[in-house]
């Protein structure tokens, strides 16, 4: 049986962040081929006449040439490209714009990665989304806000909440029912409550599983199991809490021949986000839901810094890698990578981001992907990798914050690297002769974010078998005891020269260890990380 072939796409976004985010949604779909990327018009214009994709995703809002006028001469030259706008919800006036212009549809900035590859795929398949999208939303967005001053005024009593959406929804969705859920089983509101058939119970549990937005077709299989009579659509979208948790849903039943619902799938989730913040209103005190906002905010980063973070180190024949980075808040301003290269070469980089927070969470990730994206470019060449990098840095972000760095290309075969050093702790290469000294691999330029005409010297070093290279910020070092004394190199020297020729993980455990011991009850100050590779004896 033929597969069909991938959609080919196109992201365009200003934002490198936001490129980097829509490349590694796009790549996640196996029915997706990402086959460039543009920051603004021209080169997305440029890109469709090299590339032919099927479909552009789009940022309307970007400099040289906006996603408006890009779409135009996109929609002349090629009409057979299909252009995806992301937009916010109240864009109205621009989204018209683009509309003229020649958009396919749009998507909003903020829907899950599940909802924007079924825009994509709706689109591509002809069907258009949202045609009388801006006439409409007016009337939308006033049904919204008179909805938002009401439900402020009564969200501490959930019986005039029911009354006042069942006042306000019917005649946004005439001949539809309506159904409100609090879990696991309050029903908030069911209209018309002589003719509402309640959705089963299995299907607010599976929302509750799977809590984002659904539309279903009715007299088809239902993903809960069984199906549900009719000829329509069913939405199911749900009310979350600030901190993500499912709080309940909207359950919409259209009959076959209305509107689409999900081209108003943006105007439902707005009116699900006021009604989870009025629930939450009535047993939450506001100073409470912003505590526990940050709180999550900082879990949530920490899990998607943790997400870059490589799995494990690389497994080269003749070599032992091991690597830890433990945080001390949710968030980290250290990072570290290993990178594959050209020729059976290896990348590998540590890092420690001068400030910390979330600040210094999203700091360290556009730092993480630029190495990736630069190391791979020049693979050869450290010094000239990390100029990029600090070219970057400085033009893409405005705050005073840096970031130290020690990156270097390894050559398995030799035993080579190529390395350089932003202003990092220096690595300790140890020789397994005995009586031979340590090599501190110092640094060769300044911090990467501090000043544009910086440059870095590019040095060489080699690991004969057995030797060991140990790499560390400076959270293992300046670790503090309760009386305010610090690890110090001299304690890591010592250790390591204690240690002998041990494998590389029991070095990293070795280190790990005696740093905490050395803290003892004090709480950790800073972020740990750690790499250490060993080049194995020769037999």
């Amino acid at each position: 049986m033929n597969e069909k072939p991938p959609i080919r796409l196109i992201a365009v976004d200003d934002l490198p962040l936001m490129r980097s985010g829509l490349r590694s949604f796009l790549t996640a779909y196996p029915d997706f081929n990402l086959v460039g990327e543009a920051s603004n018009g021209e080169e997305a214009i440029q890109l469709c006449g090299l590339m032919a994709p099927d479909m552009v995703v789009m940022d309307l809002q970007m400099p040289v040439m906006d996603g408006v006028e890009a779409t135009r001469q996109i929609h002349q030259r090629w009409p057979a490209i299909k252009v995806l706008a992301l937009v916010n919800f109240r864009d109205d006036e621009l989204i018209e714009q683009a509309f003229e212009a020649g958009i396919a549809g749009y998507a909003l900035k903020d829907v899950s990665a599940d909802e924007l590859a079924e825009s994509i795929r709706r689109i591509y398949q002809g069907k258009r989304h949202s045609t009388s999208r801006p006439r409409r939303s007016r009337q939308q967005i006033a049904l919204l806000e008179h909805l938002a001053q009401g439900i402020d005024l009564v969200s501490n009593d959930r019986t005039r909440l029911a009354g006042l959406l069942r006042g306000g929804l019917p005649g946004l969705f005439p001949d539809s029912q309506i159904e409100i859920r609090l879990f696991p089983d309050q029903s908030l509101l069911c209209y018309p409550v002589e003719q509402l058939k309640a959705l089963p119970q299995a299907a607010w549990r599976w929302l509750q599983i799977r809590p984002e937005a659904h539309v279903i077709r009715l007299g088809q299989s239902a993903p809960w199991g069984g199906a549900l009579p009719g000829d329509g659509q069913l939405l199911l979208t749900p009310l979350l809490s600030h901190t993500g948790n499912p709080l309940g849903g909207i359950g919409i039943i259209q009959p076959a021949g209305e509107i689409d619902l999900w081209d108003h799938l943006g105007f439902i989730k707005e009116l699900a986000a006021q009604i989870s913040q009025a629930v939450e209103r009535s047993t939450w005190t506001d100073r409470q839901i912003r505590v526990q906002l940050v709180d999550q905010e900082l879990v949530n980063a920490g899990k998607i810094q943790t997400g870059i973070l490589p799995e494990k180190p690389p497994v080269l024949r003749g070599w032992e890698m091991a690597s830890i980075l433990e945080p001390a808040l949710q968030t980290s301003g250290d990072f570290y990578d290993f990178i594959p290269l050209i020729n059976n070469n290896w990348g590998f980089v540590i890092a420690d981001v001068s400030d910390k927070g979330m600040g210094a969470a999203l700091f360290m990730a556009l730092s993480s992907t630029l190495f990736r994206t630069y190391a791979t470019q020049y693979a050869t060449l450290p010094s000239f990798a990390l100029s990029q990098i600090n070219e970057r840095i400085l033009s893409d972000t405005r705050s005073e914050m840096f970031v130290t760095a020690f990156y270097a290309v390894l050559e398995p075969d030799t035993g080579r690297i190529r390395y350089v050093n932003a202003g990092h702790n220096p690595p300790y290469l140890i020789s397994s002769q005995k009586g031979k000294p340590f090599d501190r691999l110092r640094s060769t330029g300044m911090a990467l974010g501090v000043m544009e005409s910086a440059g870095w010297r590019q040095k060489v070093a080699r690991l004969a078998p057995g030797d060991l290279l140990v790499l560390y910020t400076d959270g293992v070092t300046e670790a503090q005891d309760r009386q305010g004394r610090f690890y110090g190199e001299h304690r890591l020297q010592d250790l390591l020269r204690s240690l002998g020729v041990r494998p590389a993980q029991e070095v990293l455990e070795a280190v790990l260890a005696d740093v905490k011991r050395f803290t003892g009850s004090a709480p950790q100050q800073d972020d740990i990380t750690l790499i250490v590779i060993r080049r194995q004896a020769e037999a």
